[in-house]
This record gives C-alpha cells, sequence and structure tokens, in this order.
C-alpha cells in the first residue's frame, strides 16, 4: 500500500509509516469496513436482493474506493438487472484503479465481444427512454408497446418492468401489471419499488366485500338441505274422460266469424292506409340517411385529427431518439478516450473528448473519467499531432495520416498545414472533388501565404484554374 502522507511504498503490516511517522491503523480501519460491507453485499446478491446490495457496495466504496472487489460486484450487479451502461462504467473505472490482475478487464471484453447484444442494450436505451417521456406525455398505449419490445430485448431490465406494470395498473389491468411484478421479483426479490406495486395490486383485489373463497364455500355448506320431494304433489286415481265434440264445434264457428269480420271491416283500413305508410317510409329513410351523412362527416374530422396527433407524436418520437443518440454517442466517445489513456496515448484520449466539456455528462462516475482523460492541447501539441500525420503521409499511410489530421483540425479548424495535407491525401486517393475543397480552403483563410501557393499549383495539376 501506499502512505497517504507522503506516497511512500510501505508494507501491508506496517502500522506506522517509516518515512513520515503517519499512524496507519485508521487507514486499517476504515479497509476493515469497506470489507465488512462488501461481505455484507455480496451475500444480499447470492439471495438476489440486488437493490440492496447496490446500496450496501456504494456504502463500501464510499470507505475504500479502491475495493476493487466491491466495484466489481457492483457492476455484475448492475448488469444482472439489465444497467449494462452502468456496470461498464464500473468496471473502466475499477481498470483504472487498478490495472493489473484485474477481473473487470474480462468483463468488458465479453460485453464488448458480443456485438449483437451490444446493439440490443443500445436499442432498449432507446426505446426505454421514448417510452418513459410517452408515458410522461400522457400516451400510455404507445409506452406499453415500446416497453414490451424492450423487455423482449432485454428481459432483465427491472426499471421497464416496473414501468410497464405501473401503465398496466393505471389501465386496470391488475392480472398483466402482476405478471411483469412476478419477473421482476425474480430477478430482484426484495426491491423496495416492486414490492409496493405488488402490495398495491394486493388491496385492488381484496376489495371483493371482505369475504373469501373459504368463508364462501363454509357459509354453503351450513346452509340448511331442502327436501328435495317437498314441492311434489300427490296424484289422485286415473280415471279417463269421456269425449265431447262441442268444443271443438264452437272453434270452427269463431274461426269463420273472425274471417268474415276481417274481410268485411278491417280489409278497407288496411287499403287505405299503404299510401301513407308508404310516405312515412320515405320520410324515415331520408332521415336515416342525414344522419349516417352527419355520422360520416364527424368521421372524417375525427380521422383528420388523429392523422395530426400521430403526426405530432411521430416528431415528438424523433426528437426523443436524436437525443439519445447524442448521448450515446458522448457516452462511446468517453469510453474510446479512456481506451486510448489506458494505451499511452493521451493526446489522443483528449482530443477525442475535446469538443465536450464536464456539464455535458450526468453522472459523477463519467465527469470523474472525463476529468481524467481530458487534458488541455497546447499548440505544442497540434504542431506534434500535425508531424506524426505528415510522416504518415510521406510513408505513404494515407488513412492513418487522415486520421492524424483530422485530429488536428478538430482542435485548429484553419490550420493551413493541415488543410493542405488533407487536400495531398485526396488527391494521392484520386478524390479530386474532396482535394480541390480542401485546396480551395487553404486559399480562402490566407491568400497570400505560402501553402496557398502550393495549393494553388496543386489546383492547376488537377486541371482547375
Amino acid at each position: 500500500m501506499r502512505c497517504p502522507r507522503c506516497d511512500a511504498n510501505i508494507n501491508d503490516e506496517m502500522e506506522i509509516c517509516r518515512f513520515c511517522g503517519q499512524d496507519l491503523s485508521i487507514i486499517y480501519h476504515v479497509r476493515r469496513i469497506s470489507n465488512a460491507y462488501y461481505n455484507m453485499g455480496l451475500e444480499k446478491a447470492q439471495v438476489r436482493d440486488l437493490s440492496g446490495a447496490i446500496m450496501v457496495l456504494k456504502k463500501s466504496l464510499q470507505f475504500d474506493k479502491y475495493n476493487t472487489n466491491a466495484r466489481n460486484l457492483l457492476g455484475l450487479v448492475y448488469n444482472e438487472m439489465g444497467e449494462t451502461v452502468a456496470a461498464l462504467s464500473e468496471w473502466v473505472l475499477s481498470r483504472y484503479l487498478q490495472p493489473e490482475n484485474n477481473r473487470a478487464q474480462y468483463y468488458i471484453n465479453v460485453i464488448q465481444k458480443n456485438q449483437t447484444a451490444l446493439d440490443a442494450v443500445n436499442q432498449t436505451i432507446k426505446k426505454y427512454n421514448s417510452a418513459l417521456n410517452a408515458a410522461k406525455g400522457g400516451n400510455e398505449d404507445l409506452a406499453v408497446i415500446q416497453l414490451k419490445k424492450v423487455v423482449s430485448l432485454n428481459p432483465k431490465f427491472v426499471r421497464a418492468l416496473q414501468l410497464l406494470a405501473l401503465l398496466y395498473m393505471k389501465s386496470k389491468e391488475y392480472s398483466k401489471a402482476a405478471k411483469c411484478l412476478k419477473r421482476a421479483r425474480r430477478i430482484d426479490y426484495n426491491n423496495t419499488t416492486t414490492l409496493r406495486y405488488m402490495q398495491e395490486i394486493g388491496d385492488k383485489f381484496s376489495e371483493n366485500g371482505g369475504k373469501s373463497r373459504e368463508d364462501s364455500a363454509r357459509a354453503y355448506r351450513q346452509q340448511p338441505k331442502k327436501d328435495p320431494l317437498a314441492n311434489v304433489q300427490p296424484v289422485g286415481a286415473y280415471k279417463e274422460e269421456k269425449r265431447h265434440w262441442m268444443p271443438v264445434i264452437n272453434v270452427i264457428i269463431g274461426v269463420i266469424i273472425g274471417l268474415v269480420v276481417s274481410f268485411v271491416l278491417i280489409r278497407p283500413t288496411l287499403l287505405g292506409n299503404n299510401l301513407g305508410n308508404n310516405s312515412d317510409s320515405i320520410a324515415e329513410n331520408n332521415q336515416q340517411l342525414s344522419v349516417k351523412e352527419a355520422q360520416l362527416s364527424s368521421m372524417q374530422k375525427q380521422k383528420e385529427k388523429l392523422e395530426q396527433d400521430v403526426a405530432k407524436l411521430q416528431k415528438k418520437l424523433d426528437e426523443g431518439e436524436d437525443a439519445n443518440a447524442a448521448k450515446l454517442e458522448l457516452s462511446n466517445n468517453l469510453l474510446l478516450a479512456v481506451k486510448y489513456y489506458n494505451d499511452g496515448d493521451r493526446l489522443l484520449a483528449a482530443s477525442t473528448v475535446s469538443q465536450y466539456k464536464e456539464s455535458d455528462f450526468e453522472k459523477e462516475e463519467m465527469k470523474e473519467l472525463f476529468k481524467m482523460v481530458s487534458k488541455k492541447i497546447t499548440q505544442a501539441d497540434v504542431k506534434n499531432l500535425f508531424e506524426q500525420g505528415r510522416a504518415e503521409f510521406n510513408r505513404g499511410k494515407y488513412d492513418e495520416a487522415e486520421k492524424l489530421l483530422n485530429q488536428v483540425l478538430s482542435v485548429d479548424a484553419e490550420n493551413l498545414d493541415a488543410l493542405y495535407f488533407m487536400g495531398r491525401v485526396y488527391h494521392q486517393r484520386g478524390k479530386k472533388k474532396k482535394a480541390v475543397e480542401y485546396y480551395e480552403k487553404v486559399i480562402e483563410i490566407d491568400e497570400a501565404s505560402s501553402r496557398a501557393a502550393e495549393a494553388r499549383s496543386r489546383l492547376r495539376q488537377l486541371g482547375v484554374s
């Protein structure tokens, strides 16, 4: 270990620094506390209390940020909950604090080698943020559709499952919400948010008048049983009656009288009302036609309004995806700068993130990484970078030269030397249009310079006057 006072290398078993006399007992005490919290976090992670493990492991790192085991375990817990970006941040920081014999390098390689899984993670982040914005804007249906896609791409994304369950609860689809919460609980068994939602669903299902299924069955069994023969009446002895023809004769006479009355009295009235009925039918049909036309007009207006709403929603969705893409590009550039930094190319690392500032990063871990890899680039650095690019050009390595010259132009956009040699690179590749563009830019910035004279000579070689 190193002494916190004089930064000298000392033995781990020493209680006092032999160089400056610093008491080291407090450091050992803090380390023991950090390791105790790490052991608690490991126990919670083993029983899938992941949210509790995160809290305890963060506490461990507050006491000792160099506790590599705690930081690597925190990254594994984040990855298990579907938070791959947070996991990568912890592993990159762990590798920076302990470059050798660090398991974090293996975890990073596993994530980066599986490009398909990495692309799926990027898609889930975009769609989850878009669904969250849609839910905040009141578009629950769109949010549910996107969250279903997120869950299918990343089944362990606990936050997506919780948000989907919350939307189901809002629409009173409690059975679907319960399925989502059960899946989330299988991943993180003791998550406070999941348990609170499950308690809310349980309260909704318990509103059934206070009687359980067992109480209803018990009450049914205690009801007095009725005699099934109680309503049966005794039947007397069978006696065959004698047949009489008079009822039949009376029925026939009644039918004949009814036919005569119908023919004499009712038929003329019916014939007289036919025309009136037809006119009433025409008027009724006209009225129904008017109603149908009014309904069609109303539906047409509703269709136009829905089309406008869909256009607005698509615009918001596109804007949200653009913002998320910018955040993803920022994170990728930071990780690339950290890689260059670890490889020993500090200048290339600084130029990779030169267009950003500390306030562009939201998390404290990412701000710390930015401070580590960023460096104020001086004119000497720019000149050194240009000389490397020109040397690569002279060796015929145009791809490497273009990369280095682009780094120069990202810091100094009007560097005449870099602009001229960028034109030379495209000239040698046979890309006449791009070469002419860079030569003309040199002349435009300073037409009296020596580089401008060389650029005019090159333009004449390309047949441009």
